[in-house]
């Protein structure tokens, strides 16, 4: 939904609310091109500009300037008029002059979200590419070229990123230039651009596989914290996390109108991956009486949200880095590693280790968490061809399994 413009202010962006599915756009009175988006977790100030490119074509250039509340409505204004100098600057670049790896960014970037528009990427890959591109902002008005000239530079930044910002963040930073200089490379944005990516002379630090699932010994000691924690909703929530072995992302979004009780499922409309992912979590009796003890205590602790949300949320702990959220689902599912050790991934993960104990072959397993798994001929084994009834079977075994390791302790 767009709305009519109006002047933004600070009491204009208080009150809008998040959208509820996708984005929405509130354009300013004050400022032409200057507009916010408003998604479900955030408010963004963003400017837009026609530009010619350097072949005399006419296109539309948008930039993000800001994130309300951290910056105000005056100085995203103020970003707003110097974007439109820069992008109009970048959009008269000659025939000839050598992209920048801003520019790449820029036009792999609008692409992205087209395509997070689309439903065929999620925007967790966009925001890591962003801050990719924030840990190689020195090289913003770089040339492509010059860098693939000199990729001694490159590792030498990757080996300096390794040491201040970590092992991980480095490797992303190089995943980023990777990917924009191959973007590039292929829609052909600089005709003279070299054939050697200069990550390729990057040697990446080596990931460890993160070991954090629980043992079947280790269940009850966990569901003892588990049962302590002072928000019910919460308390649901972790639980049906461990049942289910979903990533707590899409289950943070969960409605009840995506409950389907005559076949025992629960539908996740934009799991990891986007839409072309969807699927119907098939549930096991104790997980409908996990989401019958949510909807109950949903009730109690916020009784406007639980009608529309599974795990409706506490604003105490629903907030993010755009300020407070009134999203009205749990956002923040993070928990003190004292009051309960294990959550989020760490019960994902163990859904997957405990699974063969459970009886599960590793087939079921990656079609119950929706996982993409690597095996060829397993990629032919899709949730379309196997019968509801089984997998259902297949998630009453697990969850069986996991209650009586929890109730022998």
């Amino acid at each position: 939904m767009n709305m009519e413009p109006a002047k933004l202010t600070k009491d204009v962006l208080d009150k809008l609310p998040p959208a509820e599915t996708g984005q929405y756009i509130l354009r300013d009175t004050e400022e032409p091109g200057f507009f916010v988006v408003v998604g479900r977790k955030a408010k963004t100030f963003t400017v837009q500009i026609d530009v010619t490119t350097p072949l005399g074509k006419r296109q539309t250039r948008k930039r993000a300037v800001g994130k309300w509340p951290q910056v105000g409505v005056a100085e995203a204004r103020r970003l707003a008029r110097a974007a439109k100098v820069e992008i109009a600057s970048e959009g008269s670049r000659k025939v000839g002059t050598a992209l920048t790896l801003g520019e790449a960014w820029d036009e792999l970037r609008a692409n992205l979200l087209r395509e997070v528009a689309a439903g065929r990427r999620s925007q967790r890959t966009v925001d890591s590419y962003e801050y990719g591109s924030q840990l190689l902002a020195e090289w913003k008005d770089t040339s492509l070229a010059k860098l693939s000239d000199n990729a001694h530079e490159v590792r030498a930044r990757h080996r300096a990123l390794s040491e201040a910002s970590g092992p991980s963040a480095a490797n992303g930073a190089m995943v980023f230039l990777r990917r924009t200089y191959n973007y590039a490379h292929k829609r052909r944005l600089d005709p003279n651009l070299p054939h050697y990516n200069p990550v390729d002379s990057v040697d990446l630090n080596p990931s460890a596989r993160r070991d954090t699932a629980m043992s079947a010994g280790e269940l009850a000691g966990w569901f003892g914290k588990l049962r302590s924690l002072p928000n019910p909703v919460r308390q649901e929530f972790h639980l049906f996390c461990l049942l289910s072995g979903s990533r707590p992302s899409a289950l943070t979004v969960a409605r009840w109108e995506h409950l389907d009780m005559g076949r025992r499922v629960l539908h996740i409309p934009r799991p990891k991956g986007g839409t072309k992912r969807a699927f119907d979590m098939p549930l096991s009796r104790p997980m409908l009486a996990c989401l019958a003890r949510a909807r109950r205590a949903g009730r109690k602790v916020h009784a406007v949200n639980a009608t529309e949300w599974v795990f409706p949320g506490d604003l105490g702990r629903s907030r993010r880095k755009a300020g407070p959220l009134s999203a009205g689902h749990i956002v923040e599912y993070r928990e003190d590693r004292e009051a309960l050790p294990k959550w989020g991934g760490d019960l994902r993960q163990t859904y997957k280790t405990l699974s063969p104990e459970a009886g599960l072959t590793k087939t079921d397993v990656m079609i119950l968490m929706n996982h993409a798994d690597g095996d060829v001929n397993d990629g032919y084994m899709t949730r379309n061809k196997v019968a509801e009834d089984y997998l259902r079977a297949q998630q009453e075994a697990m969850s069986r399994y996991l209650m009586a390791a929890i109730k022998r302790g």
